[in-house]
């Protein structure tokens, strides 16, 4: 155990080194007039850990087992059903859990929303996680659609390396989780990427530990699971991408190229920018949330 959360750990520096040493990957073009942009001006951008847990006295919590889904399930109280929110936490493919975004999840549910705060698959140097990990999320994905409090409406909400894989399920989940004991197909009704890295052909050695190979070596796997090739797969989808202007980590290059691949695609997409903020502080619920709550509930 020791020597995989070791290597769990340097494939983790290996990815901010990358992104640290790179910061011109993915440099964004200007935004043209066809983008529908935003802008939201953080009043701080100074947040809380992301390591921090929360409750509220309005939630009802568990853990569920791997018989129903390895996710934080929230229910808000009173009477339901609720719409239904799955959280893809980040951490770079290979670390992370879902306590990184419970802040967020207890937002939502104070607000309404029955919230799948999920685990996934992550990966090491002997154990990739593609496809694991998106089966992972498919799987959260039915679960919160069929779960008895839930109104059958599902939204993913990832962040980092979630919104990558959280953008894989909303375009093509309906090809996942063949083993899952929960029905349907697996792709949300809607999705919000916050500072994801949706073109993995520009990150180089930051993923290869998820694919377990490099591009060269199996160009039909990166193909597969990288969402910026993938937006014609569903049309019907709804997205909103959030990015922070000083994020340090990811280029907002990223977030730029996904909403305009979104948008050609004729899927309805909106593109958010919040000034003053970095990697860390765009799932602050402080920052993002009310932005969040309004566009689901709009």
């Amino acid at each position: 155990m020791a020597r995989r959360q070791g290597r769990r750990l340097t494939a983790l520096l290996i990815l901010l080194a990358t992104a640290a040493c790179s910061p011109a990957v993915g440099e964004p073009e200007p935004v043209t007039s066809s983008a529908t942009t935003t802008t939201i001006t953080a009043a701080s951008t100074t947040t809380t850990s992301i390591l921090t847990t929360t409750s509220s006295p309005v939630v009802s919590t568990s853990i569920d087992g791997p018989v129903e889904v390895d996710a934080q399930v929230s229910v808000p109280s009173g009477d339901g059903p609720f719409p239904a929110v799955v959280l893809v936490h980040g951490g770079g493919w290979v670390t992370g859990s879902p306590d990184l975004l419970r802040p967020l999840a207890d937002y939502l549910v104070e607000r309404g929303h029955l919230t799948v705060n999920t685990r996934y698959a992550l990966a090491d140097f002997e154990d990739a996680a593609f496809p694991k990990a998106v089966d992972d999320v498919a799987c959260a994905v039915r679960f919160a659609a069929t779960h008895p409090n839930s109104d059958g409406t599902v939204a993913v909400i990832g962040h980092s390396a979630g919104a990558h894989i959280g953008a894989l399920v909303a375009l093509t989940g309906d090809q996942y989780a063949a083993n899952c004991p929960h029905p349907g197909s697996g792709v949300p009704d809607r999705f919000v990427g916050l500072a994801g890295p949706y073109d993995v052909s520009r990150l180089g050695i930051a993923i290869v530990a998820f694919f377990g190979a490099r591009p060269e070596q199996s160009p039909e796997v990166w193909e597969a699971g990288n969402p910026q090739l993938l937006t014609d797969e569903n049309p019907n989808l709804d997205s909103l991408i959030i990015y922070g202007d000083e994020d340090g980590l990811v280029d907002v290059g990223f977030a730029i190229d996904f909403f305009e691949a979104l948008s050609l695609s004729g899927s309805l997409s909106l593109l958010e920018l919040v000034e003053g903020a970095g990697h860390n502080d765009i799932h602050d619920p402080d920052l993002v949330g009310d932005l969040i709550v309004t566009w689901l509930e709009r």
